[in-house]
C-alpha cells in the first residue's frame, strides 16, 4: 500500500518541505515554482513497498520527539520541582535526536531535508544588492 496523503503531509513537515498546493517564490523579481519541492514528491511516490515499514517507523519516531518537545515546554519555566531536578538541555537533546531521525528519513527517501527549512534558525540568507 503506497503512502497515504496524511503520511505524505507528515513527511513533508518533518523534512521541512511545504504543504501547499503550488509553491511560488520570486527569483529576480519573477514568480517561480520552488524547485526543491519536486525532490520530496518524487521520492514519496517511488518508495519501495518493502521500505514502507521503515518510512512509517521514522515518521512515528519524529512525531514522538516533536510531541515530547511540546509536552515539556512548561519545564522551560522551572529548574527544580521538589527533589526533582529538571534537565536544562532537554530541548537541545531532543533537537539533536530529531535531526538524527530526520536525516535518517531523508536517507531512506534518497533526498536531503529542505535546506530552506526555517526551524532552529536554519535556512539560507541571500544578500540583496540595492542599486
Amino acid at each position: 500500500m503506497p503512502l497515504t496523503e496524511d503520511e505524505k503531509v507528515k513527511i513533508r513537515h518533518h523534512l521541512g518541505f511545504l504543504n501547499v498546493a503550488e509553491a511560488m517564490t520570486f527569483v529576480l523579481g519573477t514568480p517561480a515554482a520552488v524547485e526543491t519541492q519536486f525532490l520530496v514528491e518524487g521520492a514519496m511516490n517511488r518508495v519501495l513497498e518493502s521500505a514502507l515499514v521503515q518510512v512509517r517507523r521514522h515518521v512515528q519516531i519524529l512525531d514522538t520527539i516533536e510531541q515530547q518537545k511540546i509536552d515539556d515546554l512548561e519545564l522551560l519555566a522551572v529548574t527544580k520541582v521538589g527533589e526533582i531536578e529538571i534537565r536544562q538541555d532537554e530541548q537541545e537533546a531532543l533537537d539533536r535526536q530529531y535531526e538524527r531521525w530526520q536525516a535518517s528519513l531523508a536517507n531512506l527517501l534518497g533526498i536531503y531535508p529542505n535546506p530552506w527549512d526555517k526551524r532552529n534558525g536554519s535556512g539560507f540568507n541571500v544578500p540583496v544588492m540595492h542599486g
